[in-house]
């Protein structure tokens, strides 16, 4: 009645393996236990496993001992079913092994369950290990329980260095206090996750960033720990912050940057460009894109080249745009830079070369028009000193001295122009300078236009030379007057200036320092902006025919470059104009040139000269006068020409007259190649402006050892005495500083 109720299966077998008894649960499975009987109880095993199940079987029989075995029914449906099974030996009165009592149970279920839940194992095996985040189970210390593979790859620490390792100790200890903050979060929450952010040090000492989730499975069986996913992010986070700076580009530029799609539209702009649009009385920053935009993007995305320099020019401003395609993202990319000043800049270079040019050009012509000058006025001077010469004779060649001196003073003025006048400056109160022209400036005038004078107390002194200053003073006089046809007031003012950097950047003739300045305002008609861009060039003027030849505000501009200033100048048209002269104020006394009395007829001498001068016209002039003044004079054409004429007559030579510009070299490498030989060789330099001069033109002394061209023969005569009677000492004017 017991093995007919219970479930399992119980079988007894003969020593054979032949069935002698089933139990009625066999009918369930194989069928009638009774038509089994006698049968073999190996027939229904699955033939895999049939002679393994034998040999179970017969050691069971011999050893009398079973051993558990596991094997398959094939049944005839073709269906298999898992059976579990245990023999014991059933012994005779003799002891012998008589029959095998057989116990088994149907684990066909339990089989499929465990293939289940080996293939759920194997499953979450390859997810763990195959993993690109590393797992580990964490007890509520923040002891590590389990490690997944993965955590070798992302830390660098193997499974058994990791397990038992106390997880905050790696965390870098700015980020230790929030971490256990978060686990402390964790403890209290059953099945609460978090989410994590630290810098950990893997087993090379790198701290490198992780990103991971926690989640509290203490109450979930077969766990009972804390679960953490992390990864590492080291890559992205400094990817992040590279965006973050290309992100803070367009953001913080101060030049307006832009984005366009395909179609042209905009699809992005900085706060630059908003605050640029609105600089320019436009309420969104498209409105000042340059017109054609949309073919200007088109063109870029398609040719993959970029467009720069496009020019919009709103309310006095001038942007330049660059267009750069993005071809990956279909987008062009934009942007702006105010070149306002930049072009202002670059207009003020560019007068500033022409009026260099410009000078060059006037400088040139004056010096050759200076050699003919001297000519044409010497030998006029000569002839007039003739005594047989006829009264009308004397009238002609003076009115050809006066032409002369007339068109000397012109080539003076553009000298002044080009700055390579001679200056005789001196310590000078620029108060005094305006006060002694007011006289002559009352009467220039005339009735119709009022002087008036506003002196500045306690101005500085300032080096000048003060009949430079004079002229200027009255060109300046002259302009204004006739700008006021109908009468008006001339208003000269002094003041003294401290110029800053600041200032220097919005005016680039500027200099920082401490100035003296003479504002000279009228209140005539004004410029315009064509016109007062003009106004300092050489021959530009706005006056009728034979009203005026263009050189006075030319000349006013020399003077002042000449005494390391500059002039600006305010105008507008129907309101007058101000022009403001900067000059250096002085911080000391400049040292007193020696007087020279004027003698009234040309000095004797009897020393030999030795004159070097291109010009064979203007040669033979100073030949002729200095021969009429009683001296031995030599010749010679260039410099090489004047050291063969030295080496022959050096003992003799008292005094060299020397042009400053020879075809062969410098008039001053001649000098001090003279006076090496002959230390107290008086030298007298001849030229048409002092930039020839170099480094020595502070031992320049006009009148003593320099004659600038043109030059009247009296002027030549007396200068020659005055330089060999001039006492000589080591600083002496006749002197080439450095020779002796």
């Amino acid at each position: 009645m017991i093995t007919d109720n219970v479930t399992d299966l119980i079988a007894i077998l003969d020593v054979h393996g032949n069935r002698l008894y089933n139990s009625a649960s066999y009918k369930a499975i194989l069928g009638d236990p009774q038509t089994m009987r006698g049968t073999s109880s190996f027939n229904e095993i699955h033939p895999d496993d049939v002679d393994r199940i034998k040999r179970v079987f017969e050691d069971t029989v011999r050893t009398g001992t079973g051993t558990r075995a596991e094997y398959r029914f094939l049944l005839s449906d073709g269906s298999v079913r898992y059976i579990e099974s245990l023999g014991s030996v059933i012994r005779d009165r003799s002891g012998n092994v008589d029959k095998v009592l057989v116990v088994s149970r149907d684990v066909t279920e339990r089989k499929r369950v465990e293939e289940v839940l080996q293939r759920s194992e194997e499953r979450f095996r390859a997810l763990i290990e195959n993993s690109s985040d590393a797992i580990a189970l964490l007890n509520p210390d923040g002891i590590v329980l389990y490690a997944g593979p993965s955590t070798d790859r992302v830390i660098g620490y193997s499974t058994e260095e990791f397990v038992g390792r106390r997880l905050f100790e790696m965390i870098q200890p700015d980020g230790v206090e929030r971490s256990i903050k978060l686990l402390n979060e964790l403890l209290r929450h059953a099945g609460h996750a978090v989410h994590i952010e630290c810098r950990i040090q893997n087993r090379s000492g790198v701290w490198r960033w992780m990103e991971g989730a926690a989640k509290n499975l203490l109450d979930e069986p077969g766990v009972r720990a804390l679960v953490v996913n992390y990864r590492d992010i080291t890559d992205r986070k400094t990817a992040e912050a590279e965006i973050q700076k290309l992100a803070a580009f367009p953001l913080y530029n101060p030049n307006p940057v832009l984005e366009l799609s395909a179609d042209g539209a905009l699809t992005y702009f900085n706060d630059a460009a908003q605050q640029a649009a609105q600089l320019l009385g436009k309420a969104h920053p498209r409105e000042i894109l340059p017109s054609g935009v949309k073919n200007v993007v088109k063109t870029c995305l398609s040719t993959g080249m970029s467009a720069t320099g496009l020019e919009v020019t709103m309310e006095g401003r001038t942007l330049s745009w660059s267009f750069f395609p993005i071809l990956v993202s279909q987008v062009v990319q934009c942007y702006a830079f105010d070149i306002t000043e930049r072009l202002s800049l670059e207009a003020q270079l560019r007068k500033s070369q022409k009026m260099e040019s410009v000078g060059q050009l006037a400088a040139g012509v004056a010096h050759d028009f200076n050699n003919i000058l001297t000519i044409i006025q010497g030998h006029a001077e000569l002839l007039i000193a003739e005594e047989t010469s006829s009264p009308r004779t004397v009238e002609a060649l003076k009115q050809i001295s006066f032409a002369a001196t007339r068109a000397a003073n012109l080539t003076r003025q553009l000298l002044t122009f080009s700055r390579r006048q001679v200056m005789l400056p001196k310590l000078v109160d620029l108060n005094e300078i305006v006060g002694n022209v007011t006289n002559v400036l009352n009467r220039l005038l005339g009735e119709q236009v009022t002087l008036q004078c506003n002196y500045a107390a306690n101005l500085p002194p300032v080096v000048a030379d003060p009949g430079m200053v004079e002229q200027l003073i009255m060109n300046l006089a002259v302009n204004a007057r006739d700008a006021m046809a109908k009468g008006g007031r001339l208003i000269l003012s002094t003041f003294s200036a401290e110029i800053d950097d600041a200032y220097v950047q919005d005016h680039p003739e500027a200099s920082p320092g401490h100035f003296v300045c003479l504002g000279v305002s009228d209140t005539g008609a004004g410029m315009d902006e064509a016109t007062l861009s003009r106004i300092f060039e050489p021959f530009f003027t706005t006056k009728g025919v034979g009203k005026g030849i263009g050189l006075g505000l030319a000349t006013v501009y020399g003077i002042v470059k000449l005494h390391n200033g500059w002039t600006e100048v305010e105008s507008h048209v129907g309101l007058g104009t101000t022009f403001t002269i900067f000059l250096p104020a002085s911080q000391g006394a400049s040292a007193a040139r020696p007087n020279v009395e004027e003698e009234m007829s040309p000095p004797a001498g009897y020393e030999t000269l030795l004159v070097v001068e291109n010009e064979t016209a203007l040669r033979g002039l100073m030949r002729g006068v200095l021969g009429h003044c009683g001296y031995h004079v030599l010749e010679a054409a260039s410099g090489s020409e004047a050291l063969q004429v030295w080496e022959k007559n050096a003992a003799t030579i008292d005094l060299a007259l020397i042009d400053l510009i020879l075809p062969d070299g410098a008039g001053d490498d001649l000098a001090r190649k003279m006076q090496k030989q002959q230390p107290d060789l008086k030298v007298v330099f001849t030229s048409r402006y002092t930039l020839e001069l170099g480094a020595q033109a502070s031992a320049i002394e006009e009148g003593l050892n320099f004659v600038q061209k043109p030059f009247q023969p009296l002027t030549l005569a007396r200068t020659v005495r005055r330089c060999l009677d001039h006492a000589p000492s080591s600083a002496s004017a006749g002197t080439v500083p450095g020779a002796s």
